[in-house]
């Protein structure tokens, strides 16, 4: 994945994550993993982050991403899910048809 992608990757599951309207430490050691797995600088950590809002444009960003990432994602969206962030789910679910 490339830089943008990645850091649009971690705040589509970030939203995904808050869209309960919290970000429990369990969810955040799920998000710290995977921006290890994508081996992301700290810099780009902490923009992907500061781009983190319940109300940003959440099939925007899936638009922004390309077949690897979405293939990707559609596997990271079971795991990131809880209750409370069904509604958000289908949206995303949605936008990478």
């Amino acid at each position: 994945m490339q830089p943008n992608e990645r850091k649009l990757y971690v705040q589509i599951l970030g939203q995904v994550l808050i869209a309960d309207g919290a970000l429990s430490d369990a969810e955040r050691t799920y998000l710290d993993g995977v921006m290890d797995a994508l081996q992301m600088s700290a810099d780009e950590r902490k923009a992907a982050f500061a781009g983190i809002s319940v109300d940003s444009p959440i099939e925007e960003r899936v638009a922004g991403l390309g077949a690897v990432a979405r293939d990707r994602l559609r596997g990271d969206l079971a795991r990131a899910a809880a209750d409370g962030e069904t509604a958000i789910l289908e949206r995303v679910r949605a936008a990478l048809a």
